[in-house]
């Protein structure tokens, strides 16, 4: 068969399995459910986040925001006398107090809606001693309980699958074929906030197929085909009452603007993020580590977060920081830049801009003392523009590690490592994005006899369709060049979530 009629067999394979699918993909993911929102609330085609969706992540699964002057009073939730049962906790009307922080007109809609479900009725709203709404409820009441204890009635949980089909030259593809068909992975996501007080993500990797060897998903062990925890943290939000937020567990620790997720592509992770230096080292940037982490944000558009590594088979600690700062459109607490409609129309009017930085410090090596290290610094920049339906992200790195190979006592080789990526996005449609990127990596190292000098430049095209809010297809290709090999590799394939 030609390669002309095997790639045309492939393309009407992956059609049939997209209209799979598309066809039994019903249900939205948790937060969907939770808040009774839209994915493109906080997504622009998931998982890739919006401005309110870095919102809500940076504030710990909460809707945060100024609320106005005739707002400040505690709200209150009451029950009509329509409705058919008074409130858990009420007597013949009498209004029951939520506490909670927050955009209070947000936050008396969302609890009004959690303290009903079933039956009809309706619940007034009064969000002030003068103004009240009236918002029709399908039902029985929630238990007070479950209220006051700020424990979630519905399971916040999703799950996000993924089938990949590739197509490249026999050397590219895993186990030389030339056609790929693949699960590529099945994860269980659970996330949420306690009575806005502490927020809470985790991701269960039920099956994830990687190449056989290489560090992919955790820290230390290769990830094949293997069950594992990806992330599994807590945020308490404004520690002892101050501005600070301690965050504690398995992440992904704040360095880069983006989390690994958060990007159109399917495949390849940024470059900077994801790179590794020598055989020996098994660190990058978006790697999952056991984390505490304190961080905050001041005057509405500055974010700052710091914290402490605990990396398995060290007897050191590591440590990071990050800083970014934000310009323009929605800033780190909800709240839209005014526009005077009464002066003409600026491009400042629609341009948004974030910059960020951050260094990370730490060691590969064994744990017992007194053995060869590889001490390794990663210092990065990144920038993000955005104007109506463009946006532009750059990143730039540096790093340096003093011994990439430990085992060599006698020599210690000292890498310098140089990263960069500009990624463009252009919206042709709400559900229809393009994308195009250039990665670049250089590693020169001061002893040639002992470690190979290594680049890559690496070029993709994307385009992300989404027919449904909780599917999406992708189409992508990939050229890239290194030291040894020219690989041309294209993929399509889509990503589910439930």
């Amino acid at each position: 068969m030609s390669n002309t009629r095997r790639l045309f067999s492939g393309i009407i394979t992956l059609s049939a399995l997209q209209l799979v699918a598309v066809g039994t993909a019903h249900a939205i993911p948790a937060f969907s459910r939770t808040y009774k929102v839209e994915c493109t609330t906080c997504h622009t085609i998931a998982p890739e986040l919006n401005e309110y969706g870095e919102v809500f992540l940076k504030n710990s699964y909460v809707y945060v925001g100024k609320a106005k002057s005739s707002e400040k009073k505690e709200p209150v939730v009451a029950v009509s006398a329509a409705a058919k049962k008074p409130a858990a906790g009420s007597s013949n009307g009498v209004a029951v107090k939520i506490r909670g922080e927050g955009d209070a007109d947000q936050l008396n809609k969302l609890k009004a809606g959690a303290m009903v479900a079933g039956g009809a009725g309706q619940v007034a709203v009064v969000t002030s001693p003068d103004t009240a709404a009236v918002i029709d409820s399908p039902g029985d009441l929630k238990p007070e309980g479950l209220v006051l204890a700020g424990i979630p009635e519905l399971l916040p949980i999703s799950f996000t699958g993924t089938v990949n089909y590739a197509f490249g030259d026999q050397r590219n593809i895993n186990n030389g074929n030339e056609f790929d068909y693949s699960a590529r992975s099945f994860k269980l996501h659970a996330a949420g906030n306690f009575r806005e007080k502490v927020g809470f993500f985790a991701t269960y990797v039920a099956y994830s197929e990687q190449p056989q060897s290489g560090t992919y998903n955790t820290s230390e062990m290769p990830s094949n085909n293997k069950t594992d925890i990806n992330e599994l943290f807590l945020q308490m939000r404004n520690i002892l009452d101050t501005p600070l937020n301690l965050k504690i567990g398995r992440m992904q620790p704040k360095l880069g603007l983006w989390k690994t997720n958060n990007k159109l592509s399917v495949t390849n992770n940024y470059l900077p993020y994801s790179y590794t230096v020598g055989q020996e080292s098994v660190f990058k940037i978006e790697q999952p580590q056991d984390v505490i982490e304190l961080n905050t944000i001041f005057a509405r558009r500055l974010f700052v977060a710091g914290g402490i590594v605990n990396r398995k088979g060290q007897n050191t600690k590591e440590g990071y920081g990050h800083i970014s700062y934000k310009i323009g459109g929605v800033d780190y607490l909800g709240n839209e830049t005014d526009i005077d409609l009464s002066k003409e129309e600026s491009i400042l009017d629609f341009l948004t801009v974030t910059v960020g930085s951050y260094a990370y410090y730490g060691e590969n090596g064994s744990s017992v003392s007194g053995t060869p290290r590889n001490s390794y610094e990663r210092v990065g920049v990144d920038t993000e523009l955005q104007y109506k339906i463009f946006r532009l992200r750059l990143l730039g790195g540096w790093g340096s590690d003093s011994n990439v190979d430990p085992t060599q006592s006698s020599y210690t080789p000292k890498v310098i490592s140089k990263t960069g990526t500009i990624d463009g996005e252009f919206t042709l449609r709400t559900n229809l994005i393009a994308a195009v990127r250039f990665d670049y990596l250089q590693e020169l190292g001061d002893l040639p006899a002992l470690f190979t000098n290594k680049y890559v430049r690496r070029y993709v095209g994307t385009v992300a369709y989404a027919p449904l809010e909780n599917v999406k297809l992708s189409s992508e290709f990939k050229y890239e060049i290194t030291q040894d090999v020219i690989n041309r590799i294209g993929t399509v394939g889509a990503t589910f979530s439930f």
